[in-house]
């Protein structure tokens, strides 16, 4: 499933995360209240610590998981469920800062490309 998700190749970058997506045909069924198979990836070449990547990781679920609503007012995403394809997103930490950006800046990216994703 992920190699077939970066096959796909179509994606949407900002300064900091960049989201990589597609309608996959899968067996697996998620819950309802979920709205995609989400996959978190900070790369050691772009934040060498572990204990930073992981920082990285819990900043970005948390801003994924305050802003997921938005991908359930789309109604090609939600057909595409119900027609057992899943939105897979994988979502990418690419900031070569050397300091971590605040919460606040990932929440507000994570809405930015997720209303993009919804198309409007």
């Amino acid at each position: 499933m992920i190699s077939e998700l970066f096959r796909c190749r179509k994606s949407l970058k900002s300064d900091n995360i960049k989201i990589v997506y597609s309608f996959l045909d899968s067996g697996a069924k998620l819950p309802d209240s979920s709205a995609a198979a989400v996959l978190f990836a900070v790369s050691k070449r772009t934040v060498p610590k572990a204990v930073m990547r992981n920082r990285v990781k819990r900043l970005m679920k948390e801003a994924y998981r305050l802003e997921k609503s938005i991908l359930l007012q789309k109604k090609e995403i939600v057909g595409g469920m119900r027609e057992n394809r899943t939105l897979c997103l994988a979502i990418i930490y690419i900031g070569g800062n050397r300091t971590l950006p605040e919460f606040a800046s990932f929440r507000k990216e994570m809405n930015r490309l997720l209303r993009t994703l919804n198309g409007g």
